[in-house]
């Protein structure tokens, strides 16, 4: 494989994406489908202390790192940036993994996949804000990655500990480790006993890691759950009260896929669509476990998505961009190649190619006119309008996260009126304040 076509192909991506993303990354703290979670990372993250379940002991330090070094004079947009570069590495990774799959993509086929990747708008939305997606996107596309060169029969203690690390991120990670390890270990034809344990150490390292870190940081000042008990604490990682959003009948489920595909499909343009099938049989001709592997994936997802009933299900639709893009850009490889067959004069396939590139140029136009986020300081402006009514030393009763989480951003991260006390009513966060 043509290292240099690689690197060209990444280089692209990550830049586009780059300065796409940075161009509509939110200012400060900010909504992300109905959620504002964006608020509650930040603030954790500022203190080192346990998210809501599971925990995000895997993104919290690397948001701490990011409050700690970026330079921007905004708390949350440090952590918004750290967003945009690991979804900006994300794509880059998926154009890496084109290539790693199947040797013979062109660098801008490997690069198309990355791009549409990218500019989906759940994964552009996700980009611009604090959130912890951006880093699974990034886990999933090094899993990949690595995958590619453990079905050869090396890289395997690396891509056993990210596999490990994105569980850990994300328990839905599983919908990809699970079919990807199994492939990688079949098209290496195994490994000997020795290499199996090193391999497995390494798995559950980052589960080690999590649970050290839940444990001795519960009694932080933004603290979820009993984390210092050994019950509390695998019911945090196991995802606690976030459970409930699961509950659902299997004919709830089933008569929810139709509308779960559309939303998958609504992800790219509609000429990408038709990408999806020769893309679909150019890989199972050539990598039939590859094919495997982003099938039982993109299967688990769509699953997982018609069963979540909470705000921000759509959220999850990221997992399923990565594989489909992979997909379109074999895709468009396999039409080009025909398309080669039959245009043999040289200028039309160069206006060819610039439409398709206009095409791909108006739909980032188009996503990222709705998804900017760009002088958004919404939040902040509502939490310092509440905490402006409160008397010195007060108290705040909140009863919602878009009540709570704002107000723990300006008192805790930005300092402003640290004499409040917040307290949310639902009794599932800690009150956080002077008298915490």
């Amino acid at each position: 494989m043509n290292s240099r076509a690689t690197l060209l192909s990444a280089a692209i991506v990550a830049v586009v994406l780059g300065a796409l993303y940075g161009w509509t990354v939110a200012p400060t703290i900010a909504v992300l489908h109905g959620t504002v979670d964006s608020a509650e990372l930040v603030s954790v993250a500022a203190v080192l202390g346990v998210a809501h379940p599971s925990g995000e002991a895997v993104w919290l330090p690397l948001g701490r790192l990011a409050l700690e070094i970026i330079p921007a004079s905004e708390p949350a947009l440090r952590t918004n940036l750290l967003s945009v570069g690991l979804m900006a590495v994300a794509g880059a990774l998926v154009a890496v993994a084109a290539r790693q799959w199947r040797s013979e993509t062109p660098w801008w086929g490997a690069s198309a996949a990355g791009l549409l990747f990218g500019l989906a708008p759940v994964v552009w939305a996700q980009a611009i804000v604090t959130e912890v997606y951006a880093l699974q996107a990034a886990l999933a596309g090094l899993a990949l990655v690595l995958g590619a060169s453990a079905a050869e029969g090396w890289r395997w203690r690396p891509f056993a500990f990210v596999l490990g690390l994105l569980v850990m991120s994300q328990l839905i990670g599983l919908a990809l480790v699970a079919p990807l390890a199994a492939v990688a270990f079949v098209g290496s034809r195994g490994m000997r006993a020795r290499e199996s344990a090193w391999c497995a150490g390494f798995f559950v390292l980052p589960l080690l890691y999590a649970m050290a870190y839940l444990w001795l940081r519960s009694d932080a000042a933004i603290a979820w759950g009993d984390t210092g008990s050994a019950r509390g604490l695998v019911d945090h990682l196991m995802g606690g009260i976030s459970r409930d959003a699961l509950e659902r009948s299997p004919r709830a489920v089933a008569s929810a896929v139709p509308e779960t595909m559309r939303s998958v499909l609504r992800q790219f343009p509609p000429p990408v669509w038709l990408l999806l099938i020769p893309g679909t049989l150019a890989l199972v001709r050539a990598r039939a476990d590859l094919a495997l592997v982003l099938g039982v994936w993109l299967l688990l997802l769509i699953v997982f998505i018609s069963s979540y009933l909470s705000e921000g299900r759509e959220d999850y639709l990221q997992g399923t961009t990565m594989p489909l893009a992979l997909v379109a850009g074999w895709g468009c490889v396999s039409v080009w190649e025909w398309v080669v067959r039959y245009l043999t004069d040289r200028w039309p396939r160069v206006a060819l190619g610039v439409v398709v590139v206009g095409l791909l140029a108006w739909w980032a136009v188009w996503v990222g006119h709705d998804a900017s986020l760009r002088g958004d300081t919404t939040l902040v402006a509502e939490a310092r309008a509440v905490l402006a009514g409160v008397s010195e030393d007060g108290r705040v009763d909140t009863s919602s996260d878009r009540e709570t989480f704002p107000l723990w951003y300006v008192t805790t991260v930005l300092h402003e009126r640290p004499d409040v006390t917040v307290v949310d009513t639902r009794s599932i966060v800690p009150p956080v304040g002077p008298r915490h």
